[in-house]
């Protein structure tokens, strides 16, 4: 063989090596710097462009949304219609989720049933939640999907979506499409339980019908639910701003839970020695209404509590039953989806209590109480009347604490016999599935339930007499005065161990005195630290001012002031809901 032949060879060898040696620092920069979701995004692209040979039956769809204000909404209605249904999100999840290798079950054993309820969305915004669930999520994994309208004013909406997303659905063959309308309002809770009874497949998707879907979503839901069948697991959502509809990285430093008032809170995630940023955590609750859970594991549990009517509290209860009753949840970083957190609600409530039947009597009623409980905000009445249920299914003997601080909740009555819904007794699940005590809950999940109060001496509503210590007004303008304690928004109160304060039970203003003045004062000011105008000493019943010993007065109805203290005076004697520390 020639020296020519021999270059050529060498030249043609170094020539490949070369390119194979290109080909491994590109895999090796794409692994080390995430570039894999830029190119997952492409390949996606190319799915979604598939999608988009409907795009003017879609954009025809969307031009039929009726024109409504703003506040039906809750965003930006216009800005929704004129992005595209499938847009192209940033990656916020760490870089370590893009190397991994999840290990998922068969996808004919893991199967994914998905229910989407909704009132008045905007067309644009339930399209872009579909589209983006279809587009990133694995064909051989979407079993169905199940829409339902609550009642929506937009009454051609789902017939619309039917005809659309049948015709775009020939060619795919799947996910199956399920849609049912109610005719009338029957509520989130009532449409969501209708979804999963419509199941078919080996795990639920609640998913809200303002979101946006992320890539990659489902392969870390899944590897933690093959793990564990009791598991329900729910992603990071990642905020889309309202207004500009921004798309924002969510926080893996947060788990969900509640308080005593039984009101979603996000709670700091603290992590273990050694413990991953992207590691799956506990979490005592869930946010958004998006959860994963087992069909079978949910029907067990009897699915959403029946009684509770139309929004709020269910996740809660839910998140309550699963951690008593034997399942977990965990949140998982490296899931993402993307959700609208409205300002607002988006919808009107019934009216509770019985109110339309109150308002014929308005003319007999002459009892104050009685009239504020019928013009009680119907959205705040059915969301109290919910807690309440909870309260009593779910707390034991813990429930004190929720009508401590929520005491209009007494005055509410249940009627639970008479809600046409399936049978649902919690005393019944409770022995059926063995379910612990809530003092369980308290111990090994939600800690920080037990150490909320743990500063206080007292709290809740302060009531002399059958008045309560309310604050009025608007800011600057706040006054104290003497209210019905019947009201949803009467002022509660903490009465703090080591400082002596009295402040709103979102310790921003307390109740001080002037002492240095000729005649001292009450005012509301902003609660600082080692104020001594600000400092009240509990003397059985009587609220003492330490700087100048005067007691806080009611000689006359609504009539609020300072005065010398005086033993068994019914005047001074001011009760909270609840007593912690013993009275001196």
């Amino acid at each position: 063989m020639s020296g020519r032949l021999h270059r050529r060879l060498r030249c043609c060898l170094l020539g490949v090596l070369t390119v194979l040696a290109m080909q491994l620092l590109i895999v090796v920069l794409v692994v080390r710097f995430g570039l894999i979701d830029e190119l997952i995004s492409h390949r996606l692209l190319l799915q979604q462009q598939q999608l988009s040979l409907h795009q003017l039956e879609w954009r025809e769809f969307i031009t039929h949304t009726p024109d409504q204000p703003h506040a039906l909404y809750q965003y930006n209605r216009q800005l929704s219609d004129n992005l595209a249904a499938v847009r192209l999100l940033p990656t916020t999840r760490h870089h370590s989720c893009n190397r991994r290798r999840y290990r998922l079950p068969q996808a004919s054993r893991a199967k994914l049933s998905v229910v989407i309820c909704f009132h008045n969305e905007a067309r644009s915004m339930l399209l872009r939640t579909i589209l983006t669930l279809i587009s990133r999520t694995p064909e051989e994994y979407l079993h169905e999907l199940i829409v339902i309208d609550d009642g929506s004013e937009d009454a051609g909406l789902l017939a619309s979506l039917e005809r659309h997303m049948t015709a775009a659905n020939v060619q795919r063959g799947r996910p199956t499409l399920i849609f049912r309308r109610n005719l009338s309002r029957k509520g989130l809770i009532w449409s969501r339980n209708e979804g999963a009874r419509l199941a078919s497949g080996h795990y639920l998707l609640f998913l809200d019908s303002h979101c946006e879907v992320n890539d990659g979503w489902l392969e870390p839901l899944l590897e933690r639910l093959a793990l564990n069948s009791r598991l329900a697991v729910s992603p990071v959502l990642d905020p889309i701003e309202p207004e500009t509809l921004s798309y924002m990285a969510g926080n893996e430093l947060l788990k969900g839970g509640f308080d005593w008032s039984l009101h979603f809170h996000w709670l700091p995630r603290v992590l273990a020695e050694k413990e991953a940023l992207a590691q799956p955590y506990a979490s005592p609750a869930f946010a958004g209404g998006i959860l994963v859970i087992s069909r079978e594991s949910f029907h067990k549990l009897h699915g959403f509590n029946p009684h509770l009517e139309i929004w709020g509290g269910e996740s809660i209860e839910l998140a309550i039953k699963l951690w008593l009753c034997g399942g977990q949840i965990e949140i998982v970083p490296c899931s993402r989806i993307g959700h609208i957190f409205r300002p607002a609600h988006a919808f009107e409530f019934p009216l509770q209590f019985g109110q339309e039947q109150k308002q014929k009597q308005e003319k007999e009623l002459e009892l104050e109480q009685e009239l504020e409980r019928v013009q009680l905000d119907s959205a705040q009445a059915t969301y109290l009347r919910n807690s309440k249920i909870i309260a009593e299914s779910w707390l034991d003997e813990y429930k004190y604490l929720f009508y401590a601080l929520k005491p209009s909740a007494r005055q509410i009555p249940l009627n639970l016999r008479t809600v046409s819904q399936p049978s649902y007794d919690p005393a019944q699940i409770k022995a059926e599935l063995n379910c612990r005590p809530f003092d369980w809950l308290m111990r090994h999940v939600s800690p920080e339930l037990r150490l909320q109060h743990a500063n206080l001496s007292a709290l809740g509503t302060l009531r002399n007499a059958d008045r309560c210590l309310h604050v009025a007004g608007t800011e600057p303008q706040l006054q104290l005065q003497l209210a019905s304690c019947h009201g949803l928004q009467v002022t509660q109160w903490h009465l703090h161990q080591e400082s002596g304060q009295l402040s709103t039970s979102e310790q921003r203003l307390c109740v001080a005195v002037d002492a240095a003045a000729k005649q001292p004062q009450l005012s509301l000011e902003p609660c600082r630290a080692g104020q001594g105008g600000q400092q009240w000493l509990r003397r059985n019943t009587q609220l003492q001012h330490a700087g100048t010993h005067l007691c806080l007065d009611n000689p006359l109805k609504d009539q609020l002031l300072l005065s010398h203290c005086r033993p068994h005076a019914v005047s001074q004697s001011f009760q909270f809901a609840l007593e912690i520390q013993a009275q001196s």
